[in-house]
């Protein structure tokens, strides 16, 4: 009696798992891998309730025809696990109809088979009834087509398992918690399987038990191992609300709609893979391009080494165009094999950008000036005086903007960067300039007592700010005081004035780097002191000062280890 009642549980145990799990995944539909996923345990479910009728039916007739119910969930639990994973793991184009087709033709004929194995047995060479009390079971000698059958449905279980073991190796903590519960939900009714068509051997060669009820089905009823595994996987780990992108699928649809060229080759300079971008610029296909050698695409090629960057010029018929080649490891693969990726960036617009502002800067640089001067020249042959010193003003203060592109210039893209200069050196020198270009200003110093030097545009950006402070302060006693000291591994300077100070449009520039049409600096001479502390690796703060005035804070690296230039 006891163990009719631990049957009675066991049994409607696992119906219950299996069917909730069922209508679960059924309301999640359209999630990747729903569908499937309650197929598969609907056919659990079928399989429990038939084998559970079927053991407690003792008529002979109605034994048999429950047993051969039971296929109908053989038949479709296989395939169902099979597209399960695929979908899981973001491998949809495998499930089509031809792939569904195919594979289903395998059951279709067992299905048939099953229902004409009296004429030719080649399911089941003999199917016996055995009663043991209330119970009844069905005494099997497997036909043929039963191992083919077998044979084939542990290929599509491992097939699908692999591709979930695979997915929780590659996947974040929740994913691989899913993938484990999803394992679990599978390999119980597989294990159970495994010990019925082998006549109970696993068992018998662990525990040396002699089993005699070896006609005995125990893998539908292993389905509530699987519900408790996939009840666990839906409420600790999120299954079909979260569901994995794969690597592949992330990496394919990234690589394949990128901008850039991209080539993967070999140990052996072969290529193994481009992307169609890459084929585009290099004018091939995909299918032409694999197993050739590299330098036959591209033929710098020969001449990259790793982290290395090259331009190369192609002649396309919409005229030429110039790309940055690079090359990056990709290490060792699983096989023993290493590769690398060659990335090839159209950089045409941007060389020709930068071939504009070239010229443009030419022409600010060298003709502006040089017909300002002209302008001025002529301007001191004109009567009038008030208009020749306004035209003389304005000429000299585009020759003074001239002058601080050709700076910037120099900043920017100069070696003489790298170049050093004493901390005290650079305030002696930029605080006497200032001295003797506004003598109506007050300019005094506070220089370090460290011999700490820094790079040689710390000189124009404090020229700018000593110009910027002395030029517009309109107060009747201008003042400018220059503080600097070091502290630690940075040099700090202190530009103080008692001015009007520094108005909103030309604040955004140091602090932002950002201007607009509407609000904009009046010069470059900001501009040249932001830059300048970019390029230096330094910062740089605005603070009002008092009721007037304002304090700019410059930190820049000092140099260590490196002496001042004898230039200096």
């Amino acid at each position: 009696m006891a163990v009719s009642h631990v049957s009675f549980v066991l049994i409607w145990g696992t119906i219950t798992a299996a069917a909730a799990l069922t209508l679960v995944a059924w309301r999640q539909r359209p999630e990747p891998g729903a569908t499937p996923f309650a197929v598969l345990m609907g056919a659990g479910t079928w399989w429990v309730v038939t084998s559970a009728i079927g053991l407690f039916t003792l008529d002979t007739g109605r034994r048999l025809l429950l047993h051969d119910l039971e296929w109908l969930a053989l038949a479709v639990l296989p395939l169902a696990w099979l597209v399960f994973a695929l979908e899981y793991t973001s491998r949809e184009e495998y499930v089509s109809r031809r792939t569904l087709a195919l594979l289903g033709a395998v059951p279709v004929v067992s299905v048939a088979l099953l229902a004409t194995n009296d004429v030719h047995h080649l399911l089941y060479a003999e199917r016996t009834v055995t009663r043991y009390g209330d119970i009844a079971l069905v005494d099997v000698s497997r036909g043929p087509w039963f191992w083919v059958y077998i044979a084939y449905a542990y290929a599509l279980l491992a097939t699908g398992s692999f591709h979930v073991v695979q997915l929780a190796v590659s996947s974040r903590s929740l994913y691989r918690g899913q993938a484990a519960a999803l394992l679990v939900t599978v390999l119980a009714p597989w294990f159970g399987n495994l010990v019925y068509v082998t006549d109970y051997l696993p068992i018998v060669f662990l525990t040396g038990t002699d089993l005699s009820l070896t006609s005995f089905d125990p893998t539908p009823f292993t389905f509530v191992i699987s519900g408790a595994a996939g009840l666990a996987a839906l409420s600790q780990f999120r299954f079909l609300d979260a569901v994995p992108v794969s690597s592949r699928v992330a990496r394919d649809s990234v690589v394949e709609g990128m901008d850039d060229g991209v080539i993967v080759v070999d140990d052996d300079d072969t290529v193994i893979d481009c992307n169609p971008r890459a084929c585009e610029i290099l004018d091939c296909t995909r299918k032409s391009a694999i197993e050739h050698p590299a330098a036959d695409l591209l033929p710098a090629y020969t001449d990259l080494s790793d982290g290395e960057t090259r331009t190369i010029e192609v002649e396309r018929d919409d005229g030429v165009r110039y790309y940055e080649l690079s090359e990056t490891g990709l290490g060792t693969t699983v096989d023993g094999t290493a590769g690398h990726i060659v990335s090839i960036h159209d950089v045409t617009d941007r060389r020709n950008r930068v071939q504009q502002l070239d010229v443009l800067n030419r022409v600010l640089r060298h003709n502006l000036r040089n017909e300002m001067n002209v302008i001025y020249g002529y301007a001191d042959r004109l009567d009038d005086g008030e208009a020749v010193d306004r035209i003389q003003e304005k000429a000299m203060r585009m020759v003074a903007l001239g002058d601080k592109a050709r700076e910037i210039d120099r900043i920017l893209d100069d070696e003489e960067t790298d170049d050093t200069i004493a901390l005290s050196r650079v305030v002696d020198l930029e605080v006497e300039r200032a001295r003797e270009a506004y003598p109506e200003v007050t300019v005094e110093a506070s220089l370090p007592e460290s011999s700490a030097a820094c790079n040689r545009p710390l000189g124009a950006v404090l020229r700018n700010l000593l110009e910027n402070a002395a030029e517009h302060n309109d107060g009747p006693d201008p003042w400018v005081r220059v503080d600097a000291r070091v502290e630690g591994d940075e040099a700090i300077v202190e530009v103080v004035d008692n001015g009007p100070g520094i108005p909103a449009e030309e604040r955004s520039v140091l602090r932002t780097r950002e201007e607009t049409p509407l609000q904009h600096s009046s010069g470059l001479g900001l501009w040249l002191v932001a830059w300048g502390v970019d390029q230096l690796g330094g910062s740089i703060t605005i603070a009002e000062s008092g009721e007037s005035g304002t304090t700019i804070r410059l930190e820049v690296p000092v140099m260590e280890g490196r002496e001042p230039s004898p230039s200096e």
